[in-house]
């Protein structure tokens, strides 16, 4: 029996500031996990988490894992729902987002 493939899902956050936002409210599952990059024009550092209560280089138990401008992460979780990101500093951060 063939493979079923998934279509590609892409997206953008924009506006990304100090308060915790959800990265995407699309439920659809990736197959490998989700690849983000932050923008190189970026102010801040882009912290992502898992939960609502992500922080930004504030907290040892709820900081997120920092992505700085122009970097990319693959993080292997399955929904792009499930994530949060929050930026250290300015309100024009913005990062694309892939499942993969």
């Amino acid at each position: 029996m063939p493979i079923r493939q998934r279509p590609i899902r892409t997206g953008r956050k924009s506006s990304i500031s100090t308060a915790a936002a959800q990265l995407t409210t699309i439920t659809e599952s990736g197959q490998r996990g989700i690849q983000i990059t932050a923008d190189s024009t970026n102010a801040g550092v882009v912290y992502v988490g898992e939960a609502s209560t992500v922080t930004a280089d504030a907290a040892d138990g709820t900081d997120g894992y920092p992505i700085a401008a122009g970097d990319t992460i693959v993080i292997p979780t399955l929904r792009a729902d499930e994530l949060y990101v929050i930026a250290s500093t300015g309100t024009t951060n913005k990062v694309w987002w892939m499942l993969v």
